[in-house]
């Protein structure tokens, strides 16, 4: 997609020119759920998008998902490919009343902005117009914004997206400004210099407070400006009827009343392994340091997951076999 701000691409370790496929990913992530007492929502993918037009990156998150649904376990996909999400539909029809899933849609910028921050994904009107496709389907649907790119997009900007959202039915944004290391700075102020919008690139600069061959390693925007910026951005939302959640940037104090986590969504419990092995959903989203459903007796029967960040793989193991039986 060439998304300048691309996490994926900024890795240190990352090769900017190939695409690893894993083949054997679906069996890995299988054996694990067989370990797990606790399965917390599974996300396709915060990092890469998972629809791509790459066919071999489509199969493999056809069998995930498809032994995710087999489990009976909650997922969620995020994407920027309008017809990705159409083609996932007509390979599993299934999902259409699947309940442990939703689809997060991200819309960024307004179309004459996208040659910046996506110039390879679908068109913006086309994502609006596969989400309204699939509300319309009874399939729920959340919009990211983000990352907002201060200093590129305008309050206008963000005036036209929540108007459009809003009309496709969508009920949720998630929005943040985002963060950069130089690699990705650098790729997007290059984007922005052969482009029509390169008189933005001080703006940018002055949000981010980049400084070149600093020994900071996230630019980000003042934490000032970010509350102003998603208490302003909560207030058009909420205006337009949608709730409104930040991502990771700033407390939960900061999202609309009454949605159980940033994902605004319902549709994502967490599930706990029964004695007969089957998976059952626990009223719980999995957000634990923020906001456990009841603090004094925890549905998941774990109060150590309140405290534990990153948790560990053995606290939501199940208990290994007796070898006395």
């Amino acid at each position: 997609m060439k998304c300048p701000m691309c996490y994926a691409r900024a890795y240190l370790w990352s090769e900017p020119a190939r695409i690893k496929v894993y083949k054997n990913l679906p069996e890995k992530l299988e054996a694990e759920i067989k370990k797990l007492k606790i399965v917390f929502p599974f996300y396709l993918s915060q990092i890469t998008d998972p629809l791509q037009p790459i066919t071999e990156v489509r199969e493999i998150t056809y069998r995930i998902i498809k032994m995710i649904m087999n489990y009976r376990l909650s997922f969620r996909v995020v994407t920027k490919y309008a017809q990705g999400i159409k083609e996932l539909i007509k390979e599993i029809p299934e999902l259409i009343g699947y309940p442990y899933w939703f689809l997060e849609m991200t819309v960024e910028a307004t179309p004459e902005k996208q040659i910046i921050t996506s110039p390879n994904a679908s068109k913006i009107q086309d994502r609006l117009n596969t989400m309204k496709f699939l509300i319309d389907l009874g399939i729920e649907v959340v919009c990211r914004t983000d990352p907002t790119i201060l200093g590129l997009i305008e309050p206008e900007d963000i005036l036209w997206l929540t108007e459009k959202i809003s009309e496709t039915g969508v009920q949720h944004i998630i929005a943040s400004t985002g963060y950069f290391n130089e690699t990705s700075m650098e790729s997007l102020l290059f984007t922005l210099k052969s482009s029509i919008f390169k008189g933005r690139i001080k703006k940018v600069i002055e949000y981010y407070n980049y400084f070149p061959g600093s020994k900071t390693k996230r630019y980000t925007v003042d934490i000032t400006v970010r509350k102003k910026f998603h208490n302003w951005f909560k207030k058009v939302s909420e205006e337009k009827s949608l709730t409104y959640a930040v991502c990771q940037e700033l407390p939960k104090e900061y999202d609309s009343d009454g949605i159980p986590t940033c994902e605004g969504s319902r549709r994502n419990p967490v599930h706990i392994r029964f004695e007969d092995d089957r998976f059952l959903s626990i009223p719980c989203y999995g957000d634990c340091l923020r906001s456990c459903p009841d603090p004094n007796y925890p549905p998941c029967k774990t109060p150590l997951l309140k405290t534990e960040y990153p948790y560990q793989f053995k606290t939501i193991q199940r208990s290994p076999p007796s070898l006395f039986g």
